[in-house]
C-alpha cells in the first residue's frame, strides 16, 4: 500500500549556479542553476530532473529526505528558472541529455543515481542511454515516452494544447492547468505547492522542452542502450502519462523494475514523497554501487 503520509514541508536550499560550455551545448549563455542538498562525501550523488511545467523546486521533499545520506542535485533544465536556454527552437532530448552531463562534468561528479519525472525521465533515459558511464542506477517517474510514434493530428494537438497552456505565462498556467497533474483527492497544501512550482515556467523553456518531447521516442531512441539498473514508475491516476506508457517502457528496458503506485496522479513526488524517498532508497542502496 502506497504510503500517503507527507512530511512537514521542508524549506529549500539556495538556488546554486554553475558554468556550462554554452557554444558546444547551443546554449544561449553558460549559467545554469540548481539546488544542492546533502554531504559532499560519502553516499553518492543523486541527480534529479524536472517535469515540463516543473523546476528545482518541485523536488522539495526529495532534497530534504534523500538528504540526509545522499549529494542530492536537483537542475534547472536549460529554460527553466535561471538556466540560460538553448538557442534553437527545437532543441532534442539528446541535447537536454548532454547538458545534463556537462552539469554533472561542472559539478565534479562522475556518476550518480539519476531520477527523473515526466520529461525529466524522458531526459534522464536519453542520460543513461548516451552517457553510460554516468549513470549508476537510473529512475523513471510518470515517464513521458515521446510523441514521435503518434499520428501527426495527435502530435499537432499536443504541441498546440502546450503552447496555449503557457502563452499567458507560468501564473496562468499554475491557476489553470494544475488539476490534470494530481489526484482528486490531493489536499490544498500539496495544491499550492503544485502551484508555486508551475508559476516558475517560462514559456519559451517550456515550448522548446515540448518541441523535444515530439520529436522523441524513448522505446526507439534510448531503451536498448540503457544497460543500468533501472526503476519505472507511475499512478494509477496519472492522467498525462498513464500506466500504460510506463508499462510499454518497463518492457523495453531489460531488466527494469515496475511499480505502480496506487491512487496517485502525474507528479508523485508531491502527492507521496515518503513513498517516492522509499523507492528511491530502495533502489539506489545497493553494495558495490557508489
Amino acid at each position: 500500500m502506497t504510503d500517503r503520509s507527507r512530511p512537514p514541508t521542508p524549506p529549500l536550499p539556495e538556488t546554486a549556479f554553475a558554468g556550462l560550455p554554452a557554444s558546444s551545448l547551443g546554449l544561449t549563455g553558460p549559467r545554469a542553476s540548481y539546488r544542492e542538498a546533502g554531504p559532499r562525501a560519502g553516499g553518492g550523488t543523486v541527480l534529479l530532473l524536472h517535469g515540463i511545467g516543473s523546476n528545482a523546486t518541485g523536488w522539495r521533499f526529495l532534497l530534504d529526505d534523500l538528504g540526509a545520506e545522499h549529494r542530492v542535485i536537483a537542475w534547472n533544465a536549460p529554460g527553466y528558472w535561471l538556466s540560460d536556454g538553448f538557442a534553437a527552437e527545437a532543441p532534442r532530448i539528446e541535447d537536454y541529455a548532454d547538458a545534463a552531463a556537462a552539469l554533472l562534468d561542472a559539478l565534479g561528479v562522475e556518476q550518480a543515481f539519476v531520477a527523473g519525472s515526466s520529461f525529466g525521465a524522458l531526459v534522464a533515459a536519453g542520460l543513461a542511454a548516451r552517457h553510460p558511464g554516468r549513470v549508476a542506477r537510473l529512475a523513471l517517474f510518470g515517464a513521458s515516452a515521446g510523441f514521435r510514434s503518434k499520428p501527426a493530428a495527435e502530435r499537432a494537438r499536443v504541441l498546440a494544447m502546450r503552447a496555449e497552456s503557457i502563452a499567458e505565462g507560468g501564473l496562468a498556467l499554475a491557476e489553470k492547468r494544475w488539476q490534470r497533474l494530481v489526484a482528486p483527492d490531493t489536499p490544498a497544501e500539496v495544491v499550492a505547492l503544485l502551484q508555486r512550482t508551475l508559476a516558475g515556467t517560462h514559456r519559451d523553456g517550456m515550448l522548446q522542452a515540448a518541441r523535444a518531447i515530439d520529436a522523441a521516442d524513448l522505446v526507439a531512441d534510448f531503451a536498448a542502450r540503457i544497460g543500468c539498473p533501472t526503476l519505472v514508475a507511475c499512478g494509477t491516476e496519472d492522467l498525462v502519462n498513464p500506466p500504460s506508457v510506463s508499462e510499454a517502457i518497463a518492457a523495453a528496458i531489460a531488466g527494469s523494475w515496475l511499480e505502480i503506485l496506487p491512487g496517485v496522479g502525474h507528479i508523485s513526488k508531491l502527492e507521496v514523497p515518503r513513498a517516492v524517498a522509499a523507492l528511491l532508497r530502495r533502489h539506489f542502496h545497493v553494495e558495490g554501487d557508489l
